[in-house]
């Protein structure tokens, strides 16, 4: 926490492959120090054996995308899946490592169901809330519809920000 607080200035505010308007309301930073290498590689052990569960078939993995995003008072991303263009085809697992102080509410992820039609993935209508613990791993698979509810932060203060680790396991 103390180093994401101390680099406030080096977060960017965050884009969608789209490009649409008030899409997605949060702060990127995309450098992260060493230690965030340790926990992608904790990651990447958890992954190979979750993919069973994940209904996802075994792979080798590629690489290992990240990025730490901040949500502060009135941050959302709307409804998106996490492969659906080209340049993101191979990403395969999405996770979301949160940290934060816990001083916001909202923020839930929403992860949809999906149904498969004439070839396609369609979002369902059925769903799964999850509310953001801190310290806590949330893994699921990148073509799977999910959003980021807004978050409530009274203070407004970036260090009182939902906070994740984020990003996607590429097949090899």
């Amino acid at each position: 926490m103390d180093w994401v607080c101390e680099r406030e200035s080096q977060f960017e505010a965050s884009k969608t492959s789209t490009g649409k308007p008030q899409y997605r309301v949060s702060k990127v930073l995309y450098e992260q120090p060493e230690l965030v290498n340790e926990l992608i590689e904790r990651v990447q052990h958890i992954v190979i054996p979750t993919l069973p569960i994940l209904n996802l078939p075994p792979m080798q993995i590629g690489s290992v995308e990240r990025q730490i995003t901040a949500h502060n008072d009135g941050g959302y991303y709307k409804v998106h899946n996490d492969n659906g263009s080209k340049e993101t085809g191979d990403r395969i697992v999405s996770y979301c490592i949160y940290f934060h102080t816990e001083r916001f509410t909202g923020g839930e992820l929403r992860i949809y169901d999906l149904l498969f039609n004439k070839g396609y993935y369609k979002q369902a209508k059925s769903l799964s809330t999850l509310r953001p613990r801190n310290n806590s791993l949330v893994l699921f698979p990148s073509h799977f519809h999910h959003e980021v509810l807004p978050v409530v932060c009274p203070s407004k203060m970036f260090c009182d920000s939902r906070f994740t680790l984020n990003g996607w396991i590429r097949r090899a």
